[in-house]
């Protein structure tokens, strides 16, 4: 509620370095998930979200709040492994989806197979990369190994929660890791342990359906320019809602 999350943020103001070591790590896999990346960067891994409030656009009120939330933002198109040791690490207990309906469609590729088996046979220790000329690996390929990984090691699995607007996403996102699971057997992958990860996957990962409460639109270049005489002062990335 309202009262919990005042609360979080002053202890974040009040002791920020520490509290940076809990939060949340990004992971993209899109091509522009990097003029993301590099405005978190840029913006010391913060950004300001404008809660505006009134029926006439030109005379709107707004509350302003700063995000502290992110401690970092890793991108699969530049490092795969890396995005995949973050969530094998055991401090992490969520990894949160929001990917549009599309997401939940895209099969699995040769990358993806190639991290999965590797996660199974204990072998991503980040010394042997991927191929150069293979295909970027896909959302639900870098979870799959994520949860391989974890998996080989004996440890808990995170809970994984879709928080795209759909239907019954947590039941939404079983199937698709359920389907991915039967797209490794038919990938013919040979780790001794696959058929275990696959009920591991079914039975051991908890998938919570979730409700978006607030949709928030694309932010426009009319938001960024207006900002220093509406809001007074200046961000390349706000966050815009009502």
């Amino acid at each position: 509620d309202n009262s919990h999350q005042a609360f979080m943020n002053e202890l974040l103001d009040k002791n920020f370095d520490v509290a940076k070591n809990w939060c949340t790590t990004g992971v993209g896999v899109m091509p522009n998930d990097v003029a993301m990346r590099d405005y978190l960067r840029d913006n010391d891994w913060t950004y300001p979200i404008v809660a505006r409030s009134g029926t006439d656009v030109r005379d709107m009120k707004a509350e302003i709040e700063e995000v502290y939330a992110i401690r970092d933002m890793i991108l699969a198109l530049e490092d795969p492994l890396a995005c995949v040791e973050a969530m094998a690490c055991a401090d992490i207990k969520i990894v949160s989806l929001t990917i549009t309906e599309f997401g939940y469609r895209v099969p699995l590729n040769a990358s993806d197979f190639k991290l999965i088996e590797r996660g199974l046979n204990g072998e991503l220790d980040g010394e042997v990369p991927l191929d150069d000329d293979a295909p970027k690996p896909s959302t639900f390929g870098i979870i799959c190994a994520a949860a391989a990984v974890r998996f080989d090691r004996g440890l808990r699995p995170f809970t994984l929660m879709s928080c795209d607007n759909l239907p019954h996403n947590g039941d939404v996102c079983k199937a698709r890791m359920t389907s991915a699971a039967e797209e490794l057997v038919c990938a013919g992958l040979c780790s001794v342990s696959l058929d275990a990860f696959v009920v591991w996957l079914q039975n051991e990962v908890r998938y919570p359906s979730t409700m978006v409460d607030r949709i928030t639109p694309a932010t426009s270049w009319d938001d960024i320019a207006t900002m220093p005489d509406k809001y007074g002062f200046e961000d390349q990335w706000p966050v815009m809602c009502e």
